[in-house]
């Protein structure tokens, strides 16, 4: 009986804890303290810690190229990378992947280019 009172008692955590990390979802993109900002001409890219970044785990390769066609010409992704962030006191911050209300995010690290071309 004990066993069974157990696992009960387990699959009610492991709910929990998946409706605490879906809340966090919504929350980093809809809430009063979203992950970065929303970028403006483009749905579900965000700008946080000055790079582009979407909520979920994403392919790096079509990723990198969806970030490069939103940049600036002087600009181009460096590289890309899947991460987890939740929030600590308000502030959104790198976490581990079962951190409470972790959320996992894919993040695109921008570069500017070298605008000396020859012979300047």
């Amino acid at each position: 009986m004990a066993d069974n009172h157990d696992q009960t008692y387990i699959a009610i955590l492991g709910a929990a804890l998946a409706k605490a990390n879906l809340n966090a979802l919504v929350l980093a993109e809809n809430g009063t303290n979203q992950l970065g900002r929303p970028h403006p001409h483009h749905p579900g890219y965000r700008i946080w810690n000055g790079n582009l970044c979407r909520v979920g785990h994403h392919d790096h390769g079509p990723f990198v190229l969806e970030v490069n066609a939103i940049l600036p010409d002087l600009m181009y992704t460096d590289m890309a990378h899947h991460r987890h962030t939740h929030l600590d006191q308000g502030t959104w911050v790198y976490c581990t992947a079962d951190a409470d209300g972790a959320i996992p995010i894919t993040i695109a690290i921008t570069q500017t280019r070298d605008q000396d071309g020859p012979g300047d």
